[in-house]
């Protein structure tokens, strides 16, 4: 009785046992993970970008820090002045530039410096910190036109303030020390506030091929 009691207990906790697991199938021997693309699987790799583009990115970059500082240098240099006086709005513009390179294949998305734009009151006109601000304009004007060739500023006044004549509408261009060309060209806007002066400082798009 005891020999059956035994063999019952050993046989109902056998019972209780879980089967083994199957083994995984062994891993495909030489599997290549696909560069992600247009509906690539999950867990595709990134193709690398070439250093060509990376060093170009950086370029870019520090451009458009370098504008955006001649920006905020002339935004300051008008901070003190009684709050009619300073310059109201200002903007560090991008956008993107496809391009390509000469030393390797494929394309890439870039953001770059489109434009730095600023309104100039005309009531602080005497004043030196409006002189200040402009040698900023000027600078901004001459960093874009060195980098790319040249560079246009562009000036938009009021109907108001052209028949009052506070300004005259008369356009030219002017070399930088390196010799680049940089372009004023004026023009009155009803969309322009009556007392401001409307800058939009334009750079010219880089050659789409890096070298």
């Amino acid at each position: 009785m005891f020999k059956i009691s035994a063999l019952m207990s050993a046989v109902l906790l056998a019972g209780c046992v879980a089967p083994p697991q199957e083994a995984p199938p062994p891993a495909t021997q030489g599997a290549v993970q696909v560069e992600c693309g247009v509906a690539s699987p999950p867990g595709c790799r990134e193709p690398a970008v070439p250093p060509v583009f990376t060093e170009w990115e950086q370029k870019m970059q520090a451009e458009t820090s370098s504008a955006d500082e001649l920006r905020q240098r002339a935004v300051e240099a008008m901070a003190t002045l009684p709050v009619k006086q300073r310059i109201g709005a200002s903007e560090t513009v991008t956008t993107e530039q496809v391009f390509k390179s000469s030393q390797t294949s494929g394309t890439r998305n870039i953001k770059v410096l489109d434009s730095v734009v600023i309104d100039l009151p005309w009531a602080a006109k005497a004043t030196q910190e409006h002189k200040d601000a402009m040698t900023a304009i000027k600078d901004i004007a001459t960093l874009m036109a060195d980098n790319r060739g040249g560079a246009t500023i562009y000036v938009t006044v009021s109907p108001r303030d052209l028949r009052a004549k506070k300004v005259n509408l008369k356009s030219g261009t002017a070399p930088t020390e390196a010799g680049n060309p940089v372009e004023v060209k004026k023009s009155a806007d009803k969309n322009v506030p009556a007392g401001i002066e409307h800058f939009v400082i334009q750079a010219r798009p880089w050659v789409s091929t890096i070298n």
